[in-house]
């Protein structure tokens, strides 16, 4: 008998990818992945970067629609829930990333990464941060072997 894996609406599982849309030219540039893909928006005050769930049958009309004033989405970059959790790492402070479901609005594959410094959850306009860089990065090296562009 073969196992099938199911996501579930309430919970994001380590087997998941999660997807960040890109956009040109804000996140995406001759190809490379910018840091600026995984950044807090300042303006919102943004406590997660929001990606979708290719496990999810919505995900593909949850990208539809999906836009950035100014720029052109170009594709996404596939990250795995269980390598986001497991990068626990140290700067001054203690760095956690967690992945939680999003999907109360319109799109139903929607789920934010969430990090935490020091056991406070990391906001858009806090300053800036060794600790935030090295979230940047870390994401930014999960994601840039897994890019899907159209």
């Amino acid at each position: 008998m073969i196992k099938v894996n199911r996501a579930s609406a309430d919970f994001v599982a380590d087997w998941e990818d999660v997807a960040r849309m890109l956009f040109s030219p804000l996140f995406i540039c001759d190809g490379i992945l910018s840091q600026k893909t995984f950044t807090l928006e300042p303006a919102t005050n943004e406590s997660y970067i929001s990606v979708l769930r290719p496990a999810i049958a919505s995900f593909h009309s949850d990208m539809d629609g999906i836009k950035k004033e100014g720029n052109t989405l170009c594709g996404y970059a596939l990250l795995n829930v269980g390598n986001i959790r497991e990068s626990k790492f140290f700067a001054q402070e203690e760095i956690v990333m967690d992945v939680l479901p999003r999907n109360a609005g319109k799109r139903k594959s929607h789920a934010g990464i969430y990090a935490t410094i020091a056991d406070k959850r990391v906001k858009g306009g806090s300053p800036q941060s060794v600790a935030r860089m090295l979230v940047r990065m870390r994401l930014v090296q999960l994601a840039k072997e897994r890019i899907v562009l159209f």
